[in-house]
């Protein structure tokens, strides 16, 4: 392992979080709030997003949460009323909660959590509807299949390494589609014996070159679009900064 190679996973450990015990209490505290919510309807509360793909880092991450509603809710809701309801919940309960897109954001003791609420297709499958509140409109996911596919794709480091990147820099970047791009840029780079600093360099010079025209989908459903979550402005953002990375020093890319 080269100089770069150990100041990149230096940087990474630094940044990796360890708040296992505070994120559990954190779900055990909203769950009587999301039974209540549920109103008799079965559910099930899970770890969703950075922490449960092993991609969090320190500083940004929140806790995300999803709970998974039985499809009977789908037959007296509709998914615009399961989101307003949550919201409305949260604030009930003394939260103040944020509207986000598809999920009900508060924030507690210092800590942002967000959570999302999807109704499953059928009693056994694991595909959900969610409502996306800025487009109006429903779409389908599969929580899941976004967790395996993140955690088991050999890019955990990297993807590490470009949201800290993202976070210095202050950039505009969901979590989700930052992931699935960078297992794109690296798509058919082996992983044995991968070097972080190669690695980091080829996902800048897919910013630059690829991502502002890449189309990137919700692997779960080809019909959701997640690199539509930027607009042409913001994905010029990143790929400026991306060309700035290129032409600088190690410790200005990432620290």
């Amino acid at each position: 392992m080269n100089e770069n190679d150990q100041y990149i996973t230096q940087i990474i450990a630094q940044h990796t979080p360890n708040i296992t015990y505070i994120v559990q209490n954190k779900i055990n505290e909203l769950t009587p709030h999301i039974h209540t919510w549920a109103n008799g309807h079965a559910y099930i509360l899970k770890l969703s997003g950075s922490l449960a793909k092993g991609t969090a880092i320190t500083g940004t991450t929140d806790i995300d949460i999803f709970v998974s509603l039985d499809p009977s809710v789908g037959t007296c809701n509709t998914l615009e009323n399961v989101y307003n309801t949550l919201r409305n919940r949260f604030n009930m309960a003394g939260y103040t909660a944020r509207e986000q897109n598809v999920s009900v954001g508060i924030n507690h003791t210092g800590l942002k959590i967000d959570v999302v609420a999807g109704v499953k297709h059928h009693v056994l499958g694991l595909d959900h509807s969610v409502w996306k509140r800025k487009a109006k409109t429903w779409t389908k996911t599969n929580i899941d299949a976004h967790i395996n596919l993140v955690k088991n794709s050999g890019r955990v480091s990297d993807i590490k390494a470009i949201k800290i990147w993202r976070k210095l820099h202050d950039l505009d970047f969901p979590s989700f589609y930052l992931e699935l791009s960078v297992i794109e840029a690296l798509k058919g780079t082996g992983l044995l014996g991968s070097s972080p600093t190669t690695n980091f360099v080829k996902v800048m010079n897919y910013l630059v070159n690829d991502f502002e025209n890449k189309v990137i989908t919700d692997p779960s459903n080809q019909n959701n679009e997640v690199s539509d979550e930027l607009t042409v402005a913001e994905k010029q953002k990143i790929k400026d900064l991306a060309q700035t990375t290129l032409a600088g020093n190690w410790n200005q890319a990432i620290w």
